[in-house]
């Protein structure tokens, strides 16, 4: 594991085994780390604002980084027509191979900043790679998943349907990194969703935590849900909307 670091007061900046990476640190000795997975279509920079919250208010290292196929490893301007035309092989694909980017990324962290609480958050696409990377991760303080879903067929804001058909890779992520296929995995885990009422994904978060609470009894863990009400002119996009409701709320 190899790490190029270069210095943007008061961010830094680093490539991690080809994992484009940003992080801001606390003032003071940090409390935690937080690692937050963007969006479909975001670049770590668009996550400042997000990295800012949680050094200054909770005194995080907070870490964000580029998913597959995107900002510093973009490599097709014209990805999200692709995902249109065959979501299920384009999608699912980047999805898991942003999902085996997340412990290495975890691994260097603890090794950089220390054995803190480690938590993961995510916005959309980045909740779904989040939750699912969540299982493959030692030691998980809490995930925070916003507009994510543990049911991969359920399709991102924006999408209508899945369409196309994965390819053989694309089926294997599916079946082995979905949350949804894997509840026991979720026993004992503090997970915080938050959607919105006009959520398309909703049903699948609601089974999901069905299913864990089935198979949790006295295994402690919590599961908690936010529903946040749409109103003209607020942008989920935008982390500072729902930020509040991410800071602590799950704790």
């Amino acid at each position: 594991m190899s790490a190029s670091i270069h210095f943007l007061r008061p961010y830094h900046e680093a490539f991690l085994d080809e994992i484009p990476l940003m992080w801001r640190q606390p003032g003071e000795a940090p409390t935690g780390i937080t690692i937050h997975i963007p969006d479909l279509g975001q670049r770590k920079e668009d996550n400042l604002a997000l990295l800012d919250r949680l050094a200054d208010d909770e005194g995080q290292v907070a870490i964000t980084l580029d998913l597959a196929r995107h900002g510093r490893r973009r490599d097709d301007d014209q990805l999200g027509l692709a995902i249109r035309e065959n979501y299920a092989r384009v999608l699912w694909t980047l999805l898991g191979n942003t999902v085996f980017d997340i412990p290495t990324v975890t691994t260097w962290a603890r090794h950089r900043f220390g054995d803190l609480p480690l938590s993961l958050s995510g916005m959309g696409l980045g909740g779904d790679a989040a939750l699912a990377a969540a299982r493959m991760v030692t030691k998980v303080d809490r995930v925070t998943c916003v507009g994510g879903s543990p049911d991969w067929s359920a399709p991102l804001d924006g999408f209508d349907e899945v369409t196309g058909a994965p390819d053989a890779r694309a089926a294997m992520f599916r079946q082995t990194l979905e949350p949804m296929r894997n509840p026991a995995d979720y026993v004992g885990q503090r997970i915080h969703f938050l959607k919105t009422a006009r959520d398309g994904r909703a049903a699948a978060i609601d089974t999901f935590k069905s299913r864990i609470l089935d198979l949790a009894i006295g295994e402690g863990g919590e599961i908690v849900t936010t529903t946040l009400t749409p109103r003209e002119g607020i942008n989920f996009s935008d982390p500072l909307v729902w930020w509040p409701h991410m800071s602590r709320t799950a704790a």
